[in-house]
């Protein structure tokens, strides 16, 4: 079977526009989420519907990517130049902080159906997990230096 080319151009009737929208924005999410598995990177779309809605998708989070977007930007305005081993530990930082206030660290565990056996047990293990992205980011970091 052979794909036609479609022409892009402006649907105009407004069912089949946010049809299409819908469809899309999901297929949109749905690459850069292959993106981000296959190839370790960090992305962020964000789409804003007719109606005003917002959907956002991002890998870590749409915040920290747009922030590292931000501050790369200004960086480069103001004619600075931030070192690679600075912004790894920003991004350390970062990544402590969150693991330290999130509940689940994103594992998306049912902590309220754990007895207290099962949450020790968890939390030895995140501390395991803990030190060794620590561990592993220092190692990157004090690489990227020399």
């Amino acid at each position: 079977m052979v794909r036609t080319k479609v022409e892009i151009k402006r649907i105009e009737d407004k069912a089949k526009r946010h049809t299409t929208f819908t469809k899309r924005r999901q297929g949109l999410f749905k690459k850069t989420k292959e993106l981000v598995k296959r190839c370790d990177a960090e992305a962020a779309v964000i789409t804003f519907s007719l109606a005003g809605n917002i959907f956002a998708f991002g890998h870590p989070s749409v915040d920290n990517v747009v922030n590292r977007y931000i501050a790369s930007t200004s960086a480069l305005e103001h004619g600075e130049v931030v070192p690679v081993h600075e912004e790894a530990e920003m991004e350390r930082d970062a990544v402590i902080g969150t693991m330290e206030n999130e509940e689940t660290l994103g594992l998306e565990v049912p902590l309220d159906d754990m007895g207290m056996d099962e949450l020790e047990e968890l939390d030895r293990t995140m501390k395991e997990m803990k030190k060794k992205v620590v561990d592993k980011i220092d190692g990157i970091i004090s690489s990227s230096k020399t």
